[in-house]
Parts: structure tokens; C-alpha cells; sequence
């Protein structure tokens, strides 16, 4: 009698052979013609194929006899999980490209400069490549959501998308077909403007996580429904129930959930909801994760309004200008608030409320007017008044044009696919865009050296920010208070290195002709500097004993404070030129390996441009609503 441990034993020996035998074969027959590197050559006759899997039917029939007799059950024995086997030569697959940096070839003789640029950019844009090819399962088929016209156009686009692996458009596609009735309000700032509060006062309860400390990191989606319900959506797409006592923990920064959390989605019965709205609080700008700022500027496009908060207590940045300004170019309606109101006097409010508006009319070219409000307790009735008065005026406008506006950003999809249609008709084969691929790898090879230059200013800004913020205020000696100069000088300077960051960067895009690559480059954190206490007088006398003595007293009452101020946003930035350069990175590849692996074939391909155009055409001439959405 064969023990349970023999039993196993040969379980897995068969196994093992019958998977050997049946891999050898296979081996024999799939060849990918299109293959750089063919494994084999010299393949067998068909008939020789067909003699062989003759024989692996014998080998199969013995084993079969085998475990019938000895009583061999194969559900004891655990076959594994395609996919997980398939990810598993992914990885082996990113093994071998970590071995194609410089730091590993130069194991294999000197490497020069130029040989260092194309071999990291070769490993940039395999690397991107070969992670797209390892989440590809994990993505859901397009599907039609109830209620969407089969015939419409997202249905004709949806179809498009899968048909040609357009991969680059799933997201769009997917937001608009599963677009529910209604308008959605994208509650947006920078970290601790009071979003989260904001949007409890507006749903008349405490659900959100609020205070000092709690800093949301995850997409917040909430409307209405009949009782509290909670899911989250991980990274890999996944979808759980989430309790309500856990959603802090899914969706605050630092939370033991939120790193792995992509949106969370909340229905509770709100009156203000009840009309269809759904209420979005975003990650704040300027958080520490820059993945999370990133994903509340990924949403704006999905918006019909967007609410942006600014502290009444802290100065204008150009983070609020460039939110504004990308609302804009979504064209999502905006409002822009002054929170915690109730923390500034009415003349600092009513100074502040001019210079904003001042500031970022200038900025958009269009009239923009801030609302002052707060939630305290204290201010409950001015609150209301604001709510009934000024928001639910402006969500009655918003749900008029929201029609429209689903209809202008579908027509703007089908523009774009068709101008990707396009370029996939004029590639003649692969072998003619093997020049687009090398230059985009030399744009590639160059955003790494941009990259490796932008990471030292942010360390020389870290290192010696302080002592230039000092010395030049020193050398000023203007009539402004020396503090506050200080202040002022240190987040011009700060401003100064994001702007050189972002034009290196979008050098880069332009020279590889990326269309809108602005809309990468936004989500820079703000410089924010509390100063201390300062008790110095201002110093008289010559004009280079003032200059001295108030280095020497900046120095020593404001230089720890700063330098620590500017060493933390030093690395703040170093984590959004990071988070950054990823994205530009996996946008480069997919605008150089998309052109050539469109799928389907060219009469496809013109079928499906001549449908779009069609439904491009009949928009213009209508001036109406004449596209089935």
C-alpha cells in the first residue's frame, strides 16, 4: 500500500511529466512570426506533430489507468492560477531589464556617456512597457453599463477601444459610460483647506474624517442612497465592503489602507444629494504622497463642478492658480471658497477676498468671484445662507448644462480616436517606426538626465535655500519688515525652482511631440513656512554695518527654522519630480508604441474612422442634440 505522502508524491511526478511532454510539443508548433528573437528553428512536419500528440494521448491513458487503480484523486493535487503564473514571467521578464542599466553593464567594460543615456532609456521604456503587459489582465473588457444606447456613440467608441487595444483611452471611455444622472462636485485644494469638513457640513453629518491630523489620500466619491454603504476599489480593481468605522483607515493619509486604495465610493441618505448630485472630496495638493495629488488631477475631467477651497489664513500659490486654470481646460464649472473664515479678522477677510480675486481674475482671463465661509459651529447661519444663496443656484445651472457638457467631452473623445486611427493608417509596418522608437528613447534617455539635474536643485535648494533667502534679504534692506521679507523672498524662491523644474520637463514632452503635456506636469507642492517668534528691533546706522548685523540676526533667530522649512520641501519635491518623471516616462512609451501595435487590421481600421468622422460630421451640422450618447 502506498502511503498518503507517496501517494502526493506521485501525483506531482505525473503531473510533471505529463506537463513536460505536453510543453515539448506545444514547442513544436507556436512559433510567433513577428518574433525579434525566434527560439527555434527548423520545425517538424505537421504530420510528425500529429504522431506525437498520438503518443501523449498513450502516455495520458497510462497514467489514467495508474490513478484509477491505486485510487489517485487529482483534486487533491493544486494546479495553479494562470494568471499568477503569467505575472510570475513578468517579473522574471523585469529581472532581466534591470540587468540592461548602466551600473549593470559596466560589469561588462567601461561605459561613456552616450552609452549610459541609451542604455537607461532602453531600460526606462522596456521597463513601462512590460509593467503595462503585466496589469493587462487585471483590466476589465469595456462593457455597456443599463441604460446605454448600444447603438450611441460611447457603445461605437467602447467598441473601438477594445477592438485596436487602445489602451492609452480605457479610462476616458470608462468614466463617461459609467457617468450616472446627475452632476458631480469635486471638492479640490490644497492639504488642509478644509475639504473634508466642507463636505460633512454640506451632507449634515459627521462623515468624514476631519481635524489636525487626518489628511485624505484617497478619491472620495459620495451620493445618495437609502442607507450608509461603503466600498472601496483597490489598485488591482478589486471591490470590498468597507465598514464605516474602518474609512478612515481606507482613506487618510497613512492610513493601514490607504496606500492600497485607488477610490472609495460612499452612498448615505443626504438631502442635498437627493437631486442626483454626487459629492467628490480629492486628496489634498501638496500632500506628501504625490501619487494621491496626482489622482485628484486625474479626475477633473470627470467633474462638473469644481469647488476649490484656499485657507483664508494662507497666501495665494500658484498650486491654486494652476487647479483653476486645469478646471478651466476641463470645462468643468468653477467656485472658489475661502474657508475657516472665522480664523481671520473682516478686514484681513475682506483684503484677502480682494486680492485673490484680483489675483486669479488676472491669471484666467475671466471674472472669478471667492466666497468667504466657514463651518464653525458660530457661523452656521451665515453658512446657510451661503448654501441656499450662491451653491444651489449654481448646482441647478450645473445640471442644466450637464447634457451638453457629456455631449461636448464625447465628441472630444471620438476626435481624438479618430486622430489615433489616423496615425495607425499611416504606419506602413513595423519596421518603419523603428526610427520613432529610437528618438523616443533619446527623448527618454534625456528626461533622465533632465530628471538627475532638477533632483540636484531640489538638493542645493534644501542645502543652501536658506542661506540665499537670508543673505539676500540682508542685502535688500527694504522698508518691508525683515520677517516678513523672508517669508516672501523664501516662496519666490521656491516658486522659481518649480518653474525651472517644469520647463525642463516640458522641453522634454515638446520635443517628442506629446499633445497638452502640461496636464503632467501640475501637482507641484506649495512652500509653506511657519515662523517662529522674531524680537529683534530693526539695526540703524551705515547702510553695511544694517546689512551685517541683520544677517547675523536673521541668522540666528530665523536660520534653523528655514532651513528645516526648506530641507522638508526639498524632499517634497524630490517625491513630486519622481512621482513626475513616472508618468512621463510610461506617457513617452505609449505614444511611441501605440502608433505601431494598434491591432486589427487597416480595413478595420478605416471602418471604424469613416463611423467616427460620420458621427463627427453629423455633430457639427446639428445644432441640437443629434448624438445618441
Amino acid at each position: 500500500m502506498l502511503t498518503e505522502n507517496q501517494r502526493h508524491h506521485i501525483l506531482n511526478l505525473l503531473s510533471h511529466i505529463e506537463h513536460e511532454v505536453q510543453d515539448g510539443i506545444q514547442m513544436l508548433t507556436d512559433q510567433d512570426p513577428d518574433s525579434l528573437f525566434p527560439r527555434y528553428i527548423d520545425f517538424p512536419e505537421p504530420q510528425r506533430i500529429t504522431a506525437l500528440r498520438r503518443h501523449l494521448e498513450r502516455l495520458r491513458a497510462a497514467m489514467r489507468r495508474f490513478m484509477e487503480t491505486q485510487a489517485l484523486n487529482r483534486s487533491n493535487y493544486s494546479a495553479v492560477d494562470a494568471s499568477w503564473g503569467f505575472e510570475t514571467r513578468m517579473t522574471l521578464a523585469r529581472n532581466a531589464v534591470y540587468d540592461l542599466r548602466p551600473s549593470y553593464l559596466r560589469g561588462y567594460g567601461s561605459l561613456d556617456a552616450e552609452g549610459e543615456r541609451v542604455a537607461r532609456a532602453l531600460a526606462a521604456e522596456l521597463g513601462l512597457l512590460l509593467d503595462d503587459i503585466a496589469r493587462e489582465l487585471r483590466h476589465q473588457t469595456l462593457t455597456l453599463p443599463e441604460g446605454v444606447d448600444p447603438e450611441g456613440l460611447l457603445a461605437v467608441m467602447a467598441q473601438i477601444v477594445e477592438r485596436h487595444h487602445l489602451f492609452e483611452f480605457r479610462p476616458t471611455v470608462r468614466r463617461l459610460l459609467t457617468r450616472h444622472d446627475g452632476i458631480e462636485v469635486a471638492i479640490l485644494g490644497r492639504v488642509s483647506s478644509g475639504k473634508s469638513s466642507l463636505v460633512n457640513a454640506l451632507l449634515e453629518c459627521e462623515l468624514l474624517p476631519t481635524g489636525a491630523i487626518p489628511v485624505t489620500a484617497v478619491v472620495t466619491r459620495i451620493r445618495h442612497g437609502d442607507a450608509l454603504q461603503i466600498e472601496g476599489w483597490d489598485s488591482e480593481g478589486r471591490v470590498s465592503t468597507i465598514a464605516s468605522d474602518e474609512l478612515a483607515q481606507c482613506i487618510v493619509e497613512g492610513g493601514s489602507q490607504s496606500s492600497r486604495m485607488r477610490e472609495v465610493a460612499i452612498t448615505v441618505p443626504a438631502r442635498i444629494l437627493a437631486s442626483g448630485l454626487t459629492f467628490t472630496d480629492t486628496p489634498g495638493l501638496g500632500s506628501l504622497h504625490a501619487s494621491a495629488s496626482a489622482h485628484a488631477l486625474n479626475y477633473l475631467p470627470r467633474c462638473d463642478l469644481g469647488m476649490v477651497a484656499i485657507d483664508a489664513s494662507a497666501t495665494l500659490s500658484t498650486l491654486d492658480t494652476d487647479l483653476l486654470r486645469a478646471l478651466q481646460q476641463a470645462k468643468a464649472q468653477r467656485m472658489v471658497l475661502l474657508t475657516k473664515s472665522d480664523a481671520v479678522t473682516a478686514q484681513a477677510l475682506a483684503q484677502q477676498r480682494e486680492y485673490v480675486e484680483r489675483m486669479l481674475s488676472d491669471a484666467l482671463g475671466e471674472a472669478i468671484a471667492v466666497h468667504p465661509i466657514s463651518v464653525a459651529p458660530t457661523h452656521r447661519e451665515h453658512f446657510s445662507d451661503w448654501r441656499d444663496s450662491v451653491l444651489q443656484p449654481a448646482l441647478d445651472a450645473c445640471l442644466a448644462a450637464s447634457a451638453q457638457r457629456m455631449r461636448d467631452r464625447t465628441l472630444q473623445l471620438a476626435r481624438q480616436l479618430a486622430l489615433r486611427l489616423e496615425q495607425g493608417l499611416r504606419e506602413e509596418a513595423p519596421a518603419t517606426s523603428t526610427g520613432n522608437k529610437r528618438d523616443t528613447g533619446a527623448v527618454l534617455g534625456r528626461l533622465d538626465e533632465a530628471e538627475n539635474r532638477q533632483r540636484e536643485l531640489c538638493t542645493g535648494l534644501g542645502r543652501r535655500g536658506a542661506a540665499t533667502v537670508i543673505h539676500e534679504v540682508a542685502e535688500d534692506l527694504a522698508d518691508q519688515p525683515a520677517a516678513e521679507r523672508a517669508a516672501q523672498v523664501a516662496g519666490e524662491l521656491a516658486d522659481q525652482v518649480v518653474r525651472d523644474m517644469v520647463t525642463a520637463l516640458q522641453q522634454c514632452l515638446d520635443e517628442a511631440g506629446v499633445e497638452h503635456g502640461e496636464q503632467f506636469l501640475r501637482g507641484a507642492p506649495p512652500f509653506t513656512w511657519t515662523m517662529p517668534a522674531c524680537t529683534w528691533s530693526e539695526p540703524d546706522g551705515p547702510a553695511f554695518w544694517r546689512r551685517r548685523r541683520m544677517k547675523s540676526l536673521l541668522e540666528t533667530q530665523l536660520g534653523e527654522s528655514l532651513h528645516a522649512a526648506m530641507a522638508d520641501y526639498a524632499r517634497q519635491l524630490q517625491d513630486w519630480l519622481a512621482a513626475t518623471c513616472r508618468t512621463l516616462r510610461r506617457q513617452l512609451a505609449i505614444t511611441s508604441a501605440d502608433a505601431t501595435a494598434t491591432g486589427g487590421d487597416k480595413g478595420s481600421m478605416k471602418r471604424d474612422l469613416e463611423g467616427l468622422t460620420k458621427w463627427l460630421r453629423q455633430s457639427r451640422t446639428s445644432d441640437q442634440d443629434g448624438v445618441h450618447l
